[in-house]
């Protein structure tokens, strides 16, 4: 199991001017590589693997000033990801695979900085500082012997040490350290739960012990709707002039991405308080990976659905938290989970009517998203054969008298 821990790094002007050149030297390398493997694309020719592109660059005053070891794991990212975009190719899986872009501003055609890449023995971090390695010429040009910098932040997650990014973002540095842990125990409980994703109610939990959990609220999609208004007629300024983007645009989706991130968060926290409350080990999540397929749902509805509501962000997370604890996922079909009745298995489009669920054939009645929930996670105990209200087996469609 592998995990991030992110700490902010806290540098001097002198430590930032020298992480600025570091990053745009990464850019440098990287677009030289690019370069490389795109002209042997055009010419029809081999193309270079990892070490034929390092032995190429190395000579270069480029790879020399960044040093050994940033350069060589960015040719060897650059290589990994186009390794996989070839055989992409090959494959003709895909209609089209484009080829990687420069780094660079487009307007002035000038090269823009780039996060610098580190093998997991060429830095370190103490309780307070990270040590990040220089090259033999940065060392003599800024007259350091070690490159300390202090951070904020506490490291998450202990472990086996991993590859190192640091990226620049807003206008502060970010390290980035993969961290290997050991697998988790299986948790040996038998309690299972249902999860219905849900747009207004972005999550509904439903066990196989008979409790529920629903999580979300207008006021999430209101506050992003707040966030969407400010960057509408920021764009709406920059159409004005014939611009389509500005740095004040870019902090805006950037706060807009935070927010939703955070919200995101404390959803799955809040979640994993009530599974862990209940001892599940086994989650059942409606696999939903299609739904935005020709959808229309109307201005408003549309909005939440390509827009507002991020489904992969969300599953990620719950997918990560399960494996911290030991919990089992599979993803059954949610098609129809939300308007079957979980007791005669009628399945009637009238059976939804808005957040309400009511059976039109029994006249079962409850919240749809939770009914939802109780199918998705019959689906996964029982394919769809079995009423987890009655415990007992059915034939698909038959209702029992009893």
């Amino acid at each position: 199991m592998q995990r991030t821990n992110i700490v902010e790094l806290n540098p001097s002007n002198k430590q930032k001017a020298i992480l600025k050149e570091l990053c745009l030297l990464s850019s440098c390398i990287y677009n030289s590589t690019n370069y490389i493997v795109r002209q042997q694309f055009f010419n029809k020719e081999k193309i270079s693997n990892f070490f034929d592109l390092q032995q190429k660059l190395q000579a270069t005053e480029d790879y020399k000033n960044l040093g050994r070891v940033y350069a060589l794991p960015r040719i060897q990212i650059f290589a990994e990801t186009n390794s996989a975009r070839f055989k992409l190719i090959k494959s003709k899986k895909q209609s089209f695979v484009g080829l990687p872009k420069y780094i660079k501003n487009r307007k002035t055609n000038t090269t823009i900085p780039s996060y610098l890449a580190m093998d997991n023995c060429q830095y370190s971090l103490s309780k307070t500082s990270a040590t990040i390695p220089l090259s033999r010429q940065m060392r003599k040009k800024y007259n350091i012997k070690h490159f300390r910098i202090r951070y904020n932040g506490l490291p998450k997650w202990k472990g086996l040490q991993q590859r190192g990014q640091i990226h620049f973002k807003d206008g502060k540095f970010y390290l980035h350290q993969a961290v290997k842990l050991q697998e988790p125990k299986q948790r040996e409980a038998n309690a299972s739960a249902g999860i219905d994703f849900g747009i207004k109610i972005l999550l509904a939990i439903r066990t196989s012990t008979g409790d529920d959990k629903m999580i979300g609220s207008k006021r999430f999609f209101r506050q992003w709707m707040y966030w969407t208004n400010i960057i509408a007629q920021e764009q709406q300024k920059l159409s004005e002039i014939n611009r389509k983007s500005s740095n004040n645009l870019c902090r805006l989706f950037s706060k807009r991405a935070k927010w939703q991130n955070n919200l995101y968060n404390n959803i799955v926290a809040r979640a994993f308080r009530f599974i862990n409350k209940n001892q599940i080990s086994h989650l059942a999540i409606g696999d939903i990976t299609s739904i935005r397929d020709d959808a229309d749902w109307g201005k408003l509805g549309n909005k939440r659905l390509h827009n507002y509501w991020a489904f992969d962000k969300l599953l990620k997370k719950i997918q990560n938290k399960a494996e911290e604890h030991g919990i089992a996922i599979d993803m059954p079909t949610e098609e129809y989970s939300s308007r079957e009745c979980p007791m005669c298995f009628d399945n009637s489009k009238s059976n939804k009517k808005d957040r309400i669920f009511l059976c039109s054939f029994c006249g079962y009645f409850d919240h749809r998203d939770l009914v939802g929930a109780g199918n998705i996670l019959r689906k996964s105990l029982y394919g769809s054969t079995e009423s987890i209200h009655w415990q007992e087996i059915l034939p698909f469609g038959e209702v029992s008298n009893g």
